[in-house]
């Protein structure tokens, strides 16, 4: 409707909209200017739209139209629908500029040679355009929404594996802790036991020995006497003294390995535990620490696991690696070897 009423009030020769309207005898109405610009091209007097010739014309202005004009200006055209330059109505688009233009812009200089369609027409391929550019923001809205979903998953997983590497780090930790205790006690032992021989056996040694002191003490002592007694007491019992000083105990002698062993219970202690605790701790594949991850959250309920096909391939190809470790074991046809009776046993 607006654009039919719009029409009506369009001057034929510059398909603007009415400025200072007059209406020529023949009842065609025209804009003053472009009348008189009509007039200084041709050089007669005639009507640009029927032919028309007339003697003499000063048509008078048709004030009821240009009132009508005018307010249709006021509420139908903005500011924004107006050329900056020519204050007229903006109808064109310039293809080469890529901007509105009013027919005055058209002719002028600046767009000579350029070209141009109705703006209908230009907004009508730049809706496609925009629609076209919309789905692939679209598109990226929804990739960016399922990626903060990973996001989120990935943030909850994070917290479960923490939770889960604890547990592993702990029991770890208290099987090392269990294994160097038992160590711990084993030496321990060791040590107290050879402490408790060779405590005993130098108690009896010394016990002994306490015995040969008592008795070499005693003939010390008869010696004394038999020196000091007069000669026929000590011809009588020379004999006997000297027979108890061939008697006595041998020079005594420090026992060998007497003492703890160092080399055996301290020397290399770490090393032989270090030893002893790889054969404990053998290498772990990453696969198999994967597998064992797995078949833990297996049993776990309500897992929260991330959207992750990253994760998500690398266990299928865990477990198809291991699976297929397992059915390469049990094939009927592969040679297995023969176990012994002691192997039942």
């Amino acid at each position: 409707m607006a654009r039919q009423v719009e029409d009506n009030l369009q001057c034929p020769l510059c398909l603007e909209i009415f400025q200072d309207p007059v209406l020529l005898p023949c009842s065609h109405t025209l804009c003053d200017g472009c009348l008189r610009q009509w007039r200084k091209e041709k050089g007669d007097l005639s009507c640009p739209v029927c032919r028309a010739e007339f003697a003499s014309m000063d048509p008078p202005l048709n004030l009821a139209l240009k009132n009508v004009c005018e307010a249709y200006l006021q509420v139908s055209v903005g500011p924004q629908d107006l050329c900056g330059m020519h204050k007229e109505k903006l109808r064109l688009y310039c293809l080469d500029c890529l901007e509105s233009v009013c027919l005055v812009c058209r002719d002028a200089k600046i767009h000579a040679g350029h070209r141009f369609c109705p703006l209908d027409e230009a907004a009508q391929d730049r809706r496609g355009q925009v629609q076209e550019a919309l789905q692939g923001v679209k598109k990226t809205l929804q990739h960016y929404i399922n990626l903060r979903e990973i996001y989120n998953g990935q943030a909850e997983y994070i917290q479960d594996q923490r939770e889960w590497m604890e547990r592993k780090i702990q029991k770890d930790f208290e099987e090392l802790r269990a294994f160097l205790q038992l160590e711990e006690e084993a030496r321990l032992s060791a040590l107290r036991e050879e402490e408790r021989q060779k405590s005993r056996m130098l108690k009896e040694k010394m016990k002994a020995l306490g015995q040969d002191i008592t008795a070499l003490s005693d003939t010390i002592a008869t010696a004394k006497q038999l020196l000091t007694s007069d000669p026929l007491s000590f011809l009588n019992n020379y004999q006997d003294t000297m027979a108890r000083f061939q008697e006595g105990p041998d020079g005594a002698q420090l026992p060998k390995g007497a003492l703890l062993d160092r080399a055996k219970h301290v020397e290399n202690l770490k090393f032989d535990v270090w030893e002893r605790m790889k054969a404990l701790c053998p290498p772990h594949p990453p696969e198999l620490a994967l597998l064992e991850e797995l078949l833990e959250e297996s049993f776990q309920v309500g897992q929260r696991r991330p959207k992750n096909p990253e994760r998500n391939h690398k266990s299928h190809t865990v477990v198809a690696s291991v699976l297929c470790r397992l059915s390469s074991f049990f094939r009927p046809n592969e040679t297995r070897p023969s176990h012994s009776a002691d192997d039942h046993t």
